[in-house]
């Protein structure tokens, strides 16, 4: 039988965003979503989706399950709104999408997590200490830590790091403030996003340092990011076992060839050119996100 497929890093906007994000942008004032994700200057990579096309996608590729996203919005208003379009896509296929809620750890956070758990979402990201500004000691993070033990939430923090091909305006992720998150909530699982940034290369360490063993990695964007070798690279640092998949879908990770996203090229590209063998790649897929999210 064939194992399990789940994407733990997927994203989704409604019409009213993709018809004219750069306004839409504006509107929230939620300018760096904008500078990223539809730039004035560069043709975009982002594409769009609704939970038809998405569920059509998935069962071409077949995948089973995908995590819903929340994005590190500047305003805590945009992220409570941006919570009950992720909690309308799961209850559209509440048996496929498992939604993680955006929050802002600035304020109001335990209110912020009581009503996205109403909605019925499951789990936090993405975070961005940077644009959000909060660290490992603010108290909006340290309460919100407190409450994912209590409810067995993770969190998933969206990480740029400093190797590989750069994002145009994204902002890097210190690695030391990326192990003060982990060691702040030792008993939160924390998934750190596009391979945790700078935390599996030597190279950016001043000393050999020990992986905290909350800290689990996607490897959504990788294309964009790294050549194929970051994931024997990183399987021979922490292993396979704390490591997920995912794609970042709308995303387009192969530009210069798609015309719009889809699973199965990532997907072929892993099978293809990550050179795992059988059981690497059970647990990539699928196993690892089964046993962290507790889903059989």
């Amino acid at each position: 039988m064939a194992s399990s497929v789940i994407d733990c890093h997927t994203h989704v906007y409604p019409p009213e965003v993709s018809a004219d994000p750069r306004k839409w942008a504006a509107d929230q004032k939620e300018n760096h979503w904008s500078l990223l994700v539809a730039p004035e200057n560069r043709p975009s990579i982002q594409d769009w989706s609704s939970p038809h096309r998405m569920l059509r996608e998935m069962d071409a590729a077949g995948i089973d399950q995908a995590i819903l996203l929340g994005w590190y919005w500047e305003h805590e208003h945009t992220c409570r709104w941006h919570n009950t379009v992720i909690a309308d896509w799961v209850r559209q296929a509440p048996d496929r999408f498992i939604g993680f809620a955006a929050i802002h750890p600035a304020a109001n956070v335990r209110e912020q997590l009581e009503i996205a758990a109403s909605l019925g979402l499951q789990g936090i990201g993405e975070l961005h200490h940077g644009v959000q500004d909060f660290n490992a000691k603010s108290e909006g993070w340290l309460e919100t830590a407190d409450w994912c033990v209590a409810n067995k939430w993770q969190v998933n923090f969206h990480v740029t790091g400093t190797i590989g091909r750069q994002h145009p305006n994204a902002v890097a992720t210190p690695l030391e403030e990326l192990l003060a998150f982990a060691k702040s909530a030792p008993e939160v699982p924390l998934i750190f996003a596009h391979w945790g940034g700078d935390l599996l290369f030597q190279e950016c360490r001043s000393t050999s340092i020990e992986i905290p063993t909350n800290i689990y990695f996607d490897c959504s964007a990788s294309p964009l990011l790294h050549s194929a070798e970051i994931f024997k690279q990183a399987i021979d640092l922490i292993g396979i076992d704390r490591i997920l998949f995912g794609s970042d879908y709308p995303l387009r990770l192969f530009p210069k060839t798609q015309k719009h996203a889809d699973f199965h090229s990532y997907l072929a590209y892993i099978r293809n050119e990550a050179a795992l063998d059988r059981a690497e790649l059970d647990a990539l897929l699928g196993e690892n996100a089964k046993r962290l999210f507790n889903r059989g």
